[in-house]
């Protein structure tokens, strides 16, 4: 099972593109799994049900994506190694679990680290600008992208690179008032302008 965790702040064609690369190279589907109370960021801007919408919206058309709510279904804060547990109970597949290498450079923070390695293999893209940090304690190393499906503690970094997108990048713009259609896809760029999404407080 492929997971592609984020808060989709918006969702944008960079989330799109890593998933569509992976999705190819594995030859599976994928499952972006929206956080509904993100842990080691700034709260979300944008609610969850409208983070929710507009990663339906980004979707839609590709039905090798799939926008996953399953850690929105548990009360309280959500960690990957509890939402791992959880989803065993349902699947007897290999998690692997799709990030970029700043995300990477802050996985040893994550809940639990050390037992994740037993859990999921890693899937990294890396982010242009970020200096990509050191393999994580207990992971071994592939260039053989198929061998993540296959056995857990392994890591593989894609060389195919991010797009220089973010979401950050995509408020700043909308809060600035300038265009970012050419950023998300037309249903999720027509959702946030008529949602008023990211928009500068002193907007009318």
């Amino acid at each position: 099972m492929i997971l592609f965790g984020g808060t989709f702040d918006p969702v944008h064609l960079g989330h799109l593109h890593i998933a569509r690369i992976a999705g190819a190279q594995l030859s599976c589907t994928i499952h972006l799994l929206i956080a509904p109370r993100p842990q080691l960021r700034q709260p979300c801007v944008a609610s969850y049900t409208d983070r929710w919408e507009m990663l339906q919206l980004a979707c839609q058309s590709d039905p090798t994506l799939i926008p996953f709510d399953f850690e929105q279904k548990v009360s309280g804060p959500t960690h990957t190694i509890e939402t791992l547990k959880r989803l065993r109970q349902t699947t007897r597949e290999n998690f692997v679990w799709i990030l970029g290498s700043d995300a990477l450079r802050k996985f040893h923070l994550w809940h639990r680290a050390a037992e994740l390695p037993h859990w999921l293999s890693l899937f990294v893209f890396r982010r242009p600008g970020v200096i990509t940090a050191e393999i994580p304690r207990d992971f071994l190393q592939t260039n053989d992208v198929r061998e993540l499906l296959q056995r857990t503690g392994m890591i593989h970094f894609s060389t195919s690179p991010m797009l220089d997108l973010s979401s950050s990048k995509i408020r700043t713009l909308r809060k600035q008032g300038k265009e970012i259609k050419s950023l998300v896809t037309a249903p999720v760029c027509d959702y946030i302008i008529s949602k008023h999404l990211y928009e500068s407080k002193d907007s009318c």
